[in-house]
């Protein structure tokens, strides 16, 4: 088995007697496991397991380059600082940066698994899979205690249905992209793009994940027998799915509109077809070893252009950094006018926000709540639930049935009384 994370360096191989069989670290223990969550049946998508190898892969930056002990050696004191660690992150952890943005990569210098300082969400989101890894090796006898016992899993992730951009600052954030300059070819692709996938995370519900791992061939047709007529609908795969739930969404008419002009932009045919395996979101840039179907290298830009081999977004980090930019544009327009409250709104909002939206709005305008359900992905309707007042206007109504009027109403409360 190869271990994707890699030797720790100052770990020496050893044979271990437990139920993990024989392993050489640390760190290919923690392979042992991920591999077991991945062969769960139809349990944990490979989305999951690559969520929890970058969580570990921080759990192991930080035991090499900051407390320089294994985790099979931890205490309570040591969970107590690396819990510290994640809340006041050193400005040393942060994954560099190019001159174009482009953060170093695994192996380069300056490389980190950390892009940014982790929010309260997802440093509760690591110390779970950390917990969950110390359990399964104090289960499988490993370890002989876990050294987490007394901090638990970490707090559940709950959703605040208050961060969501509402619909007037999203056409703010178009109409800012259409003012800012496109003088290049570059810029144009960038701004098609963009477009397409602000567009696509309002009006479809998605995940950022289900998003970046998708294909050209996830948007296909669907015909209705009854109606006889063919719509187009996205299909999110149990592979890019969260809990691997699959599902098929209906496509409206301007996401695909942006879909189209997006595709074109980057010289591919305006429709998508069902065996399609391009990413959905692409980079302007091109693959620079890339080569023709013959292996003939394509050395210049402008040849990788017309061959179509372009790079591809394919990290929540990446689509986020996108988002973050355009956001900020009409952020920095509000500033300009004035608007400081809409404007920090906009500098809080994050692409999952986008998702809120299209839930808040699909339930206001009338969605049926199992609907809406069904589009988002979520397993429990009373996830669904969260983004309306549906639960207090039942118990209003069945109250008002058994005892009429026992409940305060705004009539009753004028400013005379």
């Amino acid at each position: 088995m190869t271990n994707v994370l890699g030797p720790l360096a100052q770990a020496a191989s050893m044979e271990v007697s437990n139920a993990l069989g024989v392993v050489a670290d640390d760190w290919h223990a923690a392979e042992v496991w991920l591999q077991a969550i991945a062969n769960r049946p139809r349990r944990n998508s490979p989305l999951t397991v690559t969520a929890y190898r970058q969580h570990l892969a921080k759990l192991r930056w930080y035991c090499e380059n900051v407390s320089m002990n294994l985790p099979s050696k931890w205490t309570v004191q040591d969970v107590d600082g690396f819990y510290r660690f994640l809340k006041e992150l050193p400005e040393h952890a942060l994954c560099e940066r190019d001159y174009a943005g482009r953060y170093a990569e695994l192996g380069e210098a300056g490389y980190t698994p950390f892009r940014c300082v982790p929010s309260a969400s997802s440093r509760s989101d690591i110390q779970k899979c950390v917990h969950a890894l110390f359990r399964a090796w104090r289960e499988v006898g490993y370890i002989q205690a876990n050294p987490m016992g007394f901090h638990g899993a970490g707090t559940e992730r709950k959703i605040n249905a208050n961060r969501a951009v509402s619909l007037d600052l999203f056409d703010l954030v178009l109409e800012t992209m259409e003012e800012q300059p496109k003088d290049t070819f570059e810029a144009r692709q960038r701004h098609v793009r963009d477009r397409f996938l602000l567009i696509a995370l309002r009006e479809l519900g998605l995940r950022s994940s289900e998003l970046v791992k998708a294909s050209m061939g996830a948007f296909r047709r669907l015909s209705d027998p009854k109606s006889g007529r063919s719509y187009w609908i996205m299909h999110v795969t149990m592979e890019t799915a969260k809990g691997g739930l699959e599902r098929k969404i209906p496509v409206t008419r301007q996401v695909f509109e942006a879909l189209v002009a997006y595709r074109e932009a980057f010289g591919l045919q305006a429709l998508p077809g069902p065996a399609d395996t391009t990413p959905l979101l692409l980079s302007p840039r091109t693959q620079r070893n890339a080569t023709t179907g013959r292996g003939v290298p394509l050395k210049t830009v402008s040849t990788r252009r017309d061959f179509g081999k372009w790079r591809a977004i394919t990290s929540r980090h990446g689509l986020y950094y996108v988002v973050k930019q355009r956001l900020g544009a009409a952020a920095t327009f509000l500033e300009s006018i004035g608007d400081h409250d809409r404007k920090t709104e906009l500098e809080q909002a994050s692409p999952h926000w986008l998702r809120h939206t299209f839930a808040k709005a699909a339930l206001m305008q009338g969605e049926d709540m199992r609907s809406v359900a069904a589009w988002l992905g979520h397993r429990d309707i009373g996830t669904t639930m969260i983004y309306t007042e549906q639960e207090a206007l039942d118990l209003i109504r069945k109250t008002e049935q058994v005892r009429p009027d026992a409940l305060a109403f705004e009539a009753q409360w004028s400013p005379q009384r």
